[in-house]
């Protein structure tokens, strides 16, 4: 075989084979330094006798100042240059080749099948549902107009699918066969001829009222316009300010850009190439394969999660994950959806580096976490139609809400069960369909799943697995983390990792228990945690040497586009007034306890209630003199009763709210929910319901008896119990944001609770007391406790001594500024509330 010479930077190497990559990185084995060159830029490997330059970068590889997507290398130098036309040069020479004359020869145009002209229609048994996209319809009573044949010259210009460092079979470039829903088949062309000859624009979207209807999740209303080239100027492509984006080249277009022939388009779920005449549906099998290549994760210290993962996953594939806890699963299933990136390695899906091209392929992934993502409380057609109104475009009518979630409970059997509650009507194995029909919603092709099968019964178990298979014998790629292994057999592909992180067999499911040399499972368990084991099985071939890799930090993940505010939170608030209505707990808590509450205040002896006027005395001194006295007792007591009630009632109805979602609400981060807007939403609906708590267990606690006194002075009091219970509901929140299981909020509130009586100042006197004071200062419950105080009168000014209460003071003025302090508390508790949450978005819990 010949040999291949590499001269970069002064540097000259001579290589054998099979591989040769050049690159950024440290572990390329031809390292550049050029920003513009992309982290693994291009490779040069042997196919057949040849070695054969394949592009994979994002600015693209370029020899003449011609962009190059697949090079065979025939003899003589060939100067690459890196990320543009005059980017760093790579000069790569076969040695002793053997067809001289230099330069290169130009790869072979790749042969595209026949267009697949529109079926006529049929007579069916019974109706058919609609496929997921289609060209505009044509009427019935014309006949159906002709795909113009695709020639060689278009195919020419097509820059091929890009490849993983590893290389691609020659059948890689096939049609698929079974596409995933939502996909045209390969070569079909949505743009008529009569379409350009008319010279117009034509827009595209998901409205019928479109020259182009592609009937997509993800596609817009009215998503883009496409303007027909010219005798003098190249087509263009206008954004119409779609929600999820078009992309062309890897780039989402801001207004509007230029289609050179060859443009890559992809739109929604969907890919195409523009031919200089129609836009033509691009579906090979390389396309949708799912190449990881060289995947390795370290972290502090050095420590790798996973080393050297590589392999692909064909379409209709079915590939289970197994291995001890501990060998890197999880992030390896973060790795491969780009959640949490792997710090070197790449992953390729569609033909593109998913890490770099995230934004463009974000939403053709789907990831079904380990708990259910929707609210056990609901039904199953409630959930499901609130995360179809958060992930679907902002322009979707409640028609198509209604339609997609019907579509999807088809293809998951799930009609029968759309009126019954989550959590307490489905099994095991109904409640992880319907946490799957919720990433279908946006029809991704690609499905991952963590332990799905995680505390199912083996019936169960095999009824899950089963139905993935079916989900994949619709033409995706789906894999599964589990570690159940009744159920394998289904699968076309097992992965087992060992400790470490390392692939210890990846292959067909028959072959796992031959490779171990074993003859059960949890023998071949044993065997991953024997620390003889790569001395005792192949060890797998390293794809690069990762002895001296580091740690390298990776970009934040973008955060995907999101709805506006009002739309999000008009969802969310009645979501959480659903969720509400339909927990008889929560909705018990909601009523009895003011009413508990008001009732145990009725226990304290006297009948005075909040008034002191009916209390006061005069009596007589010596000196003849007559002052006014009066008992506080009984008015304190009661409002003893009520801080305690406002500060239990607020804390207890928000303390297990964040925590227990907290699933659902990392999974609808991921795909475009607002943090902001979700908290928010929980402090409106659960605050206005402890505000009205506070204002009821006040009429309690004083109906029938004398209230406070002065003007309107017992609903200032209930005011300021209302407004106390309020912002005890955002420091709750805020709590259960930060809490990590629901067991740690029971020791939460109780101590919360306690905090706030001792330091309101309503047990002991707290004014005067230095330090203390201060402190107390910082707790909604002694503002709470002075404004309702301010408004009973029951501090008074005393002259010569500086223990008075002073911000307990009877007058309006000090009501006002005690209301307000409290206010400020709630402000800044909702702030801290809202940065607790955002991290609990992307934290690991």
């Amino acid at each position: 075989m010949d040999r291949l010479q590499v001269q970069w930077s002064g540097t000259t190497r001579t290589f054998d084979g099979p591989r040769v990559v050049i690159g950024r990185e440290l572990d390329c084995d031809v390292p550049v330094t050029d920003a513009r060159a992309s982290r693994h830029h291009a490779s040069i490997q042997v196919e057949g006798d040849v070695w054969v330059v394949v592009d994979s970068s994002s600015n693209g590889t370029f020899v003449s100042g011609q962009r190059i997507t697949r090079l065979p290398l025939t003899g003589g130098p060939v100067s690459l240059h890196l990320g543009g036309p005059v980017g760093e040069p790579v000069v790569v020479t076969v040695l002793a080749g053997q067809g001289g004359g230099g330069g290169f020869a130009a790869p072979p145009p790749y042969q595209a099948p026949a267009p697949t002209p529109a079926p006529a229609p049929t007579p069916t048994p019974a109706p058919q549902p609609a496929a997921p996209h289609s060209s505009r319809p044509v009427p019935q009573q014309q006949p159906p107009q002709p795909q113009a044949p695709l020639g060689g010259e278009f195919w020419k210009n097509l820059p091929p699918p890009q490849l993983p460092a590893s290389g691609a079979p020659a059948d890689a470039w096939r049609p698929v066969g079974v596409l995933p829903p939502g996909q045209l088949p390969h070569g079909h062309s949505v743009v008529l001829p009569q379409q350009l000859q008319a010279g117009r624009s034509l827009t595209i979207g998901r409205e019928h009222s479109n020259d182009i209807v592609l009937d997509d999740p993800l596609v817009s209303r009215r998503h883009a316009r496409l303007d027909p080239p010219t005798a003098q100027t190249l087509a263009v492509l206008h954004d119409l300010g779609s929600f999820n984006g078009t992309f062309v080249n890897g780039h989402r277009v801001e207004g509007a850009v230029q289609m050179p022939v060859g443009s890559e388009v992809i739109v929604g779920n969907q890919t195409f190439r523009w031919d200089g005449q129609q836009l033509v549906a691009s579906a090979t099998a390389h396309e949708f394969t799912l190449y990881a290549d060289g995947l390795t994760q370290v972290v502090g210290g050095g420590k790798r999660l996973i080393e050297n993962i590589s392999f692909k996953l064909e379409p209709k594939s079915l590939t289970a994950v197994i291995g001890p806890s501990g060998a890197g699963k999880s992030t390896l299933l973060g790795a491969l959806t780009g959640l949490k990136p792997a710090s070197h390695g790449r992953v390729i899906w569609q033909g593109h580096d998913l890490y770099q091209h995230y934004d463009q392929l974000r939403f053709q992934i789907g990831l079904v976490p380990q708990q259910d993502i929707l609210h056990p409380q609901l039904k199953v057609k409630q959930g499901l139609r609130f995360a179809a109104q958060l992930r679907l475009p902002p322009d979707t009518t409640a028609q198509e809400w209604d339609a997609r979630v019907n579509h999807v409970a088809n293809q998951l059997q799930l009609v029968q069960r759309m009126d019954n509650r989550i959590g307490t009507q489905l099994s095991g194995g109904q409640r992880k369909r319907v946490s799957i029909a919720t990433e279908l919603l946006t029809a991704p092709p690609l499905l991952f799943l963590d332990e799905p099968t995680s505390g199912l019964d083996p019936g169960l178990d095999l009824e899950v697995m089963r139905q993935l298979r079916s989900l994949a014998d619709d033409g995706r790629v789906v894999m599964v983390v589990t570690h159940s292994v009744l159920a394998l057999d289904v699968c076309d592909n097992v992965l087992v990792l060992a400790p470490g992180g390392r692939i210890a067999y990846f292959g067909p499911p028959d072959g796992v228990l031959a490779h171990f040399g074993k003859t059960n499972y949890p023998e071949v368990f044993d065997l991953l945690d024997d620390p003889d084991l790569w001395q005792r099985i192949p060890v797998p071939q390293h794809a690069v040497d990762t002895a001296a890799l580091q740690r390298q930090p990776y970009a934040a993940v973008p955060a995907p586009p999101r709805q506006s505010v009002s739309r999000q939170l008009a969802t969310l608030v009645k979501r959480n007034l659903a969720v509400v209505f339909a927990d008889k707990l929560l909705l018990g808590m909601l009523v009895l306890l003011p009413l508990i509450l008001g009732g145990l205040s009725r226990l304290v002896p006297g009948d005075h209630g909040l008034s002191l006027d009916v209390s006061r005395r005069e009596n007589t001194l010596p000196d003849g003199s007559i002052v006014e006295s009066f008992s506080t007792g009984e008015a304190s007591q009661r409002l003893i009763v009520l801080i305690v009630a406002a500060c239990l009632m607020g804390t207890a109805l928000a303390i297990r709210e964040l925590v227990g979602e907290r699933p659902i609400f990392k999974r609808e981060y991921a795909v475009g929910l607002s943090p902001g807007v979700y908290f928010t939403s929980k402090v409106m609906v659960l605050g206005t319901a402890a505000f009205f708590q506070g204002l009821v267990v006040t009429f309690l606690a004083t109906v029938g008896l004398p209230g406070a006194d002065g003007d309107l002075g017992t609903l200032r009091v209930g005011i300021a119990i209302a407004a106390l219970s309020f912002t005890m509901v955002v420091i709750g929140l805020a709590l259960s944001a930060l809490v990590t299981s629901t067991e740690q909020t029971m020791p939460a509130l109780v101590g919360l609770v306690m905090l706030q009586l001792v330091l309101s100042g309503a047990l002991f006197e707290i004014a005067g007391r230095p330090g203390l004071e201060q402190i107390a200062w910082l707790s909604p419950s002694r503002w709470g406790y002075a404004g309702a105080a301010s408004a009973m009168d029951l501090v008074r000014e005393t002259e010569g001594t500086d223990k008075e209460d002073w911000i307990a003071l009877g007058g309006g003025v000090h009501y006002v500024m005690d209301l307000l302090v409290l206010g400020l508390l709630c402000l800044v508790s909702y702030v801290v509330g809202l940065l607790l949450v955002r991290r609990s978005a992307t934290s690991d819990d």
